[in-house]
């Protein structure tokens, strides 16, 4: 429709940007993707805006990795090596269209949010399953941000406290260390775990046995963010969740296990997230929506 607003998404990651207009549908739209050039935030605000005016938007929205201070708009993002970057500045002065920063896991949340399996939920988690593990947290319909936008850390949750180290020098004991592709790697002496993936889908009995041991370790943090938040759903995404039913239905029968036989009452919704790779995109934009038309 001619009077829609052209809202524009914008997904940063550690290799490439990726960008597209948010649709009705609840999808984007030309999608264009340019490379990622870390240490140089200036020359990527240059670059990412050059291929975003193409686009003539009327409000842009971004997800980045990395930590973002909502009310000035600074990134401080590690794989990018950027400290306190002023991202939403150096895009609006080049764009002259008003921005939105925020972290590429809440854009991934409200992306589920917005037209995938989260919609219409008032508390929802969603967990990002790649290298590492990420999330993002529903309360009352809004992002759960803590009170410096850093909030729901999952990856930092302790799920094996008897060798958990408090001074920093080994991840051992916390969530990401096991549930995360670093974790199915370490398991298989080094290989990456996308191969760990892709024997489980042709039914490697080697594979799905090293991802069973995934599954019982996502297990034992989603106990924990359960009993935390009870949400009425949890979405499940990145680049493990490739496994699909495998996961799904993996992951459904050990919750019932490790309940122990309660009702499934006590258990929350799982489903396999929708967005996947344009998640980012989707999010970014309809967070833009939301926040800088005072819609939350």
């Amino acid at each position: 429709m001619p009077n829609e607003k052209r809202i524009l998404g914008i997904d940063i990651g550690g290799t490439t940007v990726k960008m597209g207009l948010l649709d009705q549908s609840g999808g984007v739209t030309g999608v264009r993707q340019i490379d990622m050039i870390p240490r140089e935030p200036v020359l990527m605000a240059d670059n990412i805006s050059r291929t975003a005016l193409e686009f003539d938007p009327d409000i842009v929205g971004v997800g980045t990795a990395g930590a973002v201070n909502r009310q000035t708009g600074l990134v401080h993002a590690g794989n990018l090596y950027w400290n306190d970057v002023p991202l939403r500045a150096l895009l609006e002065e080049r764009i002259n269209k008003p921005v939105w920063v925020d972290n590429d896991a809440q854009a991934a949340l409200t992306a589920e949010w917005h037209s995938g399996v989260i919609k219409g939920a008032r508390c929802a988690v969603f967990i990002t399953l790649g290298t590492g593990l990420g999330g993002g947290l529903l309360i009352d319909g809004r992002p759960w941000r803590g009170d410096d936008n850093t909030a729901f850390e999952l990856g930092h949750i302790i799920t094996h406290g008897s060798v958990y180290c408090t001074d920093g020098s080994s991840k051992e004991g916390r969530y990401e260390h096991y549930a995360s592709g670093l974790g199915i790697s370490r398991m298989t002496g080094g290989r990456p775990a996308r191969e760990t993936v892709v024997g489980v889908i042709a039914g490697d009995p080697e594979a799905m046995k090293v991802y069973d041991w995934f599954i019982h370790e996502l297990g034992l943090g989603l106990l924990t963010v359960n009993t935390l938040f009870k949400p009425e759903v949890i979405a499940l995404g990145g680049g493990l969740s490739a496994a699909g039913d495998y996961l799904l239905n993996g992951i459904r029968a050990k919750m019932n296990e490790l309940y122990g036989g309660r009702t499934t009452s006590d258990h929350p919704a799982i489903y396999l997230a929708v967005h996947q790779n344009n998640a980012g995109m989707i999010g970014a934009a309809a967070l833009a929506d939301l926040y800088l038309n005072g819609r939350i």
